[in-house]
């Protein structure tokens, strides 16, 4: 039998399944369906109630918490845990883990540039100077984007020197 995982992502679509089928992760939403090799796999995130699972090109996001009736969240760690238990089975090559520290490093920085970004553009616009204000935000948004740049690069496995 194969192993799924299904949930609710919004009240107003259909469920989404996951299934492991064949050494491939299968993910169907309604008529939608799309496959992931489990050989292509790379990594494996697992923050909070949720994991990523990023393949060479493509990132697949899956979540344990479903939209229930009344729109109240429904927990499924349950199956879940038992699909990632899954994945880990049959990938044993992948790394599964927490994001790295530099790398929630970078996030946090994007994060508080972006918050700075807005309140420089807010504050020059409520003292009528808003071309400077446009221009320090710019700035800002910049080191941002080099910082979403940097984050693919944060995540690499180091390769074997070469000698």
């Amino acid at each position: 039998m194969a192993i799924s995982h299904t949930i609710r992502l919004s009240p107003f679509q259909a469920p989404t399944v996951w299934t492991l089928e064949n050494g491939d992760v299968v993910e169907r939403k309604g008529s939608r369906v799309r496959r992931f090799p489990l050989t292509q796999l790379n990594r494996v995130t697992r923050a909070g109630r949720g994991a990523t699972l990023h393949f060479h090109r493509r990132r697949l996001t899956i979540p344990a918490f479903s939209y229930g009736e009344h729109l109240r969240p429904e927990d499924h760690t349950a199956s879940f845990q038992a699909f990632m238990d899954g994945v880990a089975g049959l990938a044993p090559g992948s790394r599964v883990g927490p994001p790295t520290a530099n790398g929630e490093a970078v996030l946090w920085i994007m994060g508080m540039m972006a918050v700075g970004a807005i309140a420089v553009l807010l504050a020059a616009g409520l003292a009528g100077a808003w071309l400077l204000g446009v221009a320090l935000a710019c700035r800002l948004v910049f080191v941002a984007i080099l910082g979403a740049a940097v984050l693919p690069w944060l995540y690499r496995k180091p390769s074997a020197k070469r000698g």
